[in-house]
């Protein structure tokens, strides 16, 4: 019930539950007559709209994450496992013969982490529960089976089922490999989610080499189209709003939360004379 909560609570923290709190307010002034109040938070929202649809407005918000950590060398590369945080699902799709399929950005993790793979031929984690506890398959199955399809063997696939965020991403994950005292790994996610990503897997008790996929800037010059509102420029925006509030949130709140239990776990991993 708790996480459900802070998942709706936090939905009007970040657009576009933000956009509906401030048109809200805006013809709540209005009612009450005070126009000047109500014309400067709808000037103030429509612009705000305006602004992150746009390139510019999506790159200033994505570029902080985004460039955070360099994407590697694969052959320079050190880690014993490779983790992949999975993103959302297609429940019951029917590509997929009516069982769950990944999202694009999922994809995208997975071929780089397929990548690496290849490289390397290092096991790979797949870790993902089902958020909102509906009927249908964990994430890390339908992402298990997706790299399957292209070509990464079952024996080398482990599936972590039961995370529904990047927190319980790294303690699950840490719950699988530690017991196996194995805390070198290659993380892959998108760009833009990395810094949160990192920060948690590390404070978990992981040692952290990023491997960033599902880059959103374009690094290349402007043009006058890109000063258009964009359905796309919007959404990546959204979800670059959505990790600052996710770094805020695990700083303030939870990263004390985290270290207890990393404190617990690692005296049940010592061994005893």
């Amino acid at each position: 019930m708790l996480f459900v909560l802070s998942k709706t609570l936090g939905l009007f923290l970040v657009p576009p539950g933000l956009f509906v709190l401030l048109l809200f307010l805006s013809l709540f002034f209005f009612l009450l007559r005070k126009q000047k109040i109500g014309l400067i938070l709808l000037s103030f929202t429509l612009f705000f709209i305006y602004f992150i649809s746009t390139e510019p407005g999506k790159d200033l918000i994505l570029s902080p994450l985004e460039n955070a950590y360099p994407h590697p060398d694969f052959s320079k590369v050190h880690c014993r496992y490779i983790v992949v945080l999975g993103g959302g699902e297609i429940p019951h799709s029917p590509a997929e013969n009516g069982r769950a399929s990944v999202r694009p950005a999922v994809a995208k993790r997975l071929y780089e982490a397929f990548k690496l793979y290849r490289e390397k031929e290092l096991p790979v984690l797949v870790s993902g529960g089902n958020v909102y506890g509906t009927e249908a398959e964990s994430e890390a199955e339908a992402m298990a089976r997706f790299l399957k399809t292209i070509g990464v063997p079952s024996e080398k696939i482990t599936e972590e089922k039961r995370s529904r965020n990047t927190i319980e991403n790294g303690i699950y994950s840490y719950q699988i490999l530690g017991p196996q005292g194995i805390k070198e790994i290659c993380l892959v996610t998108s760009a833009y989610h990395m810094p949160r990503s990192v920060m948690i897997f590390r404070e978990v008790g992981f040692e952290v080499t990023p491997v960033p996929a599902d880059y959103r800037v374009y690094r290349e010059k402007y043009g006058w189209y890109s000063y258009l509102p964009r359905g796309d420029y919007l959404q990546d925006s959204l979800n670059g709003f959505r990790e600052y509030v996710g770094i805020l949130y695990f700083e303030l709140l939870q990263k004390r939360k985290v270290l207890k239990w990393r404190a617990r776990e690692d005296s049940n991993l010592r061994p005893t004379d």
